[in-house]
């Protein structure tokens, strides 16, 4: 089964942290040791109990074991299983320090405290790895190890266990809550981050409120389909260098997204100078057709500024836009590693053919008959536009004449 990319990002990063927390483990150890063995030679004195050859005996298996651990995560290829081993290795090595390490103190109560700190702070160090299973795996563990420590050697300090059983288990639940928030914040902002190219920032977060769910499938449903495309851009960018086609265009289509965005329009696709928006997905409104038309009049007369700026006459851009409204199939449509929130269908084909036309009548928006009925007794002047119905054509692929109807823009 393949990974999604998610799931490849947290398995980068759990591969990232468990390098890093070998590095840190081998350091620690190293230094622990180097320390230990000044102590032990009494060039130094740093410990109430000095350091014995049993000491010095578990300083060089930990630091040789944590060597070891660190070079093979380094020359080999990462495989998730490897931290149920890391975090028994850590848990092992806690455990024999704490039981066999003279220097460690014991009595009054002191022992106990640093099995419990130490079953906490392994588990600390294992939420690095933002994996719920690890999570788990290390909780048990936890449990086990401060049941071996505790009842391994009496202290002869009277304690209450089960409280600190209790507690130790609060934070081990805090801890599992926190790596699958952390999982699921992952996969939300990836999600969003993904959204947001296509969708306003306002139909994000109404699509996060009725929990709706990126998965491949699709619905059949009215919208209104907008296409817009720039008249001879191909003599256009024959003109210039690549660079100033790419930044022309870069210019141009961050233009348009955001007027857009601005009537809650969802971008579809972007076909080179071309826009293919959806109104009415994946949210319908009862104005869905009257903000696509008041989209794209925001869109020309934005144009109309652009072309302020073109000092030579031959430089102006020309839009045509097209606009149909009907039902087509909407929804995510791909593979499970590679979807398109996208619309399909006759509907979608004959918004494309309409606005093909727009060259021919020589106009830079036209609507169809149904978009027409859907805005009559909705808009006035004050819109910045007026209707007129242009002709009746046959559009290829179809057998059957359609009404068209040109948008009139009144400027600014």
């Amino acid at each position: 089964m393949k990974k999604s990319i998610v799931d490849e990002i947290l398995i980068s990063r759990e591969m990232k942290n468990e390098r890093t927390v070998a590095i840190v483990r081998f350091v620690i150890f190293s230094f622990a040791s180097f320390l230990d063995y000044l102590s032990y030679f009494q060039i130094i004195s740093y410990t109430v109990v000095s350091p014995t050859l049993i000491t010095l005996l578990l300083d060089t298996i930990i630091w040789v074991f944590a060597g070891i651990v660190l070079i093979f995560l380094n020359q080999t290829t990462y495989k998730p299983y490897l931290k149920f081993f890391t975090i028994t290795f850590d848990y092992t090595i806690i455990g024999l320090m704490i039981l066999f390490d003279p220097t460690v103190q014991k009595g009054d109560g002191v022992f106990n405290f640093i099995a419990m700190i130490s079953a906490i702070f392994v588990y600390q160090l294992n939420l690095l790895r933002h994996s719920k299973i690890g999570t788990i795996y290390g909780a048990i563990l936890a449990f086990i190890f401060l049941f071996v420590i505790f009842f391994s050697l009496d202290d002869g300090y009277p304690i209450d266990f089960l409280p600190m059983l209790i507690g130790l288990g609060m934070i081990l639940a805090i801890g599992y809550v926190t790596t699958v928030s952390n999982i699921e914040m992952v996969k939300e902002a990836n999600a969003k981050q993904m959204m947001e190219r296509y969708l306003p920032s306002q139909l994000v977060s109404e699509f996060y409120k009725n929990k709706a769910q990126l998965e491949p499938g699709g619905e059949m449903k009215e919208v209104t389909i907008l296409f817009s495309d720039i008249r001879s851009f191909t003599k256009f960018s024959e003109q210039r260098s690549a660079e100033e086609v790419v930044s022309f265009l870069n210019q141009y289509l961050s233009r348009m997204t955001d007027i857009i965005f601005n009537f809650n329009g969802t971008i579809d696709k972007f076909i080179g100078d071309a826009i293919m928006t959806i109104f009415g997905a994946p949210f319908k409104r009862n104005d869905d057709a009257l903000r696509a038309v008041q989209c794209a009049v925001a869109m020309i007369q934005e144009i109309e500024k652009l072309n302020q700026n073109m000092t030579k006459p031959e430089n102006r851009l020309e839009v045509g836009i097209g606009i149909h409204t009907g039902e087509a199939i909407v929804g995510n449509i791909g593979s499970d590693r590679r979807l398109d929130y996208t619309v399909i269908g006759d509907n979608v084909n004959l918004a494309s053919r309409i606005e093909g036309l727009t060259k021919h009548y020589n106009c830079p928006i036209l609507i169809s008959e149904v978009t027409f009925k859907q805005l009559e007794g909705r808009y006035s002047i004050t819109d910045g536009f007026e209707i007129r119905e242009i002709d009746k054509v046959i559009v290829k692929g179809k057998t059957k004449p359609i009404t068209v109807y040109e948008v009139v823009c009144f400027s600014e």
